[in-house]
């Protein structure tokens, strides 16, 4: 297999998943702004979507999407328990991946775009907190050690990278005591150290 990323982008959770799983795989660096990838290849010719992350399974069998690629991985390898194989907790993973894609992704991707005004910086930081506030309170209300059970999953390589944008526009975590552990257990797994080393995130 190989991913198809950018340094820190949401492609960082496939990453950290297939650095979970008893798998070999390449990585290609993607360009996002000139949409070539390191070897200089374009990039809208592998996925003509144009963003990260790109799985290629088998030469010419591209998979995208963080919703469809987190779960494909992680059933690669059973014994890894990184997702139920079905029922309810399968669902619940599901739902936590849907979530985290369509309400806290695009609440960040704000700041990646065009700057934004004054006003607009500070309904874009309400709304991240809005969300945060949730899944705050859901993890403190949950007896799970992590988001879906007992287990690290792709939900939580998901929320590890996209809460670790905050880094980055000038955001404070410190009021989300739950998600804050939760980052810190994340951030100690080989799996997480390991791709952020690669993609030249930490030293």
């Amino acid at each position: 297999m190989k991913l198809y990323y950018a340094p820190g982008a949401c492609s960082l959770a496939s990453h950290i998943i297939l650095n979970e799983i008893n798998v070999d795989f390449d990585l290609e660096r993607v360009d996002l702004k000139t949409h070539k990838t390191e070897k200089g290849a374009d990039y809208y010719a592998i996925n003509p979507k144009g963003y990260v992350p790109a799985l290629e399974i088998n030469p010419g069998l591209i998979l995208t999407e963080n919703v469809a690629i987190l779960p494909f991985l992680a059933q690669h390898d059973p014994k890894q328990d990184l997702i139920p194989p079905s029922g309810l907790g399968r669902a619940k993973v599901l739902e936590w991946l849907g979530y985290l894609n369509s309400e806290l992704h695009d609440a960040y991707a704000v700041f990646f775009g065009a700057p934004l005004s004054a006003e607009a910086k500070e309904k874009a930081y309400a709304e991240i907190d809005r969300l945060l506030t949730h899944i705050d309170k859901t993890i403190n209300e949950s007896n799970n050690d992590y988001l879906v059970d007992d287990n690290f999953g792709p939900a939580d390589a998901y929320l590890f990278v996209l809460t670790n944008w905050s880094n980055h526009i000038e955001h404070d975590l410190t009021p989300y005591i739950h998600i804050v552990a939760l980052r810190n257990k994340v951030a100690g797994r080989q799996s997480v150290q390991i791709a952020m080393r690669d993609e030249g995130l930490i030293p």
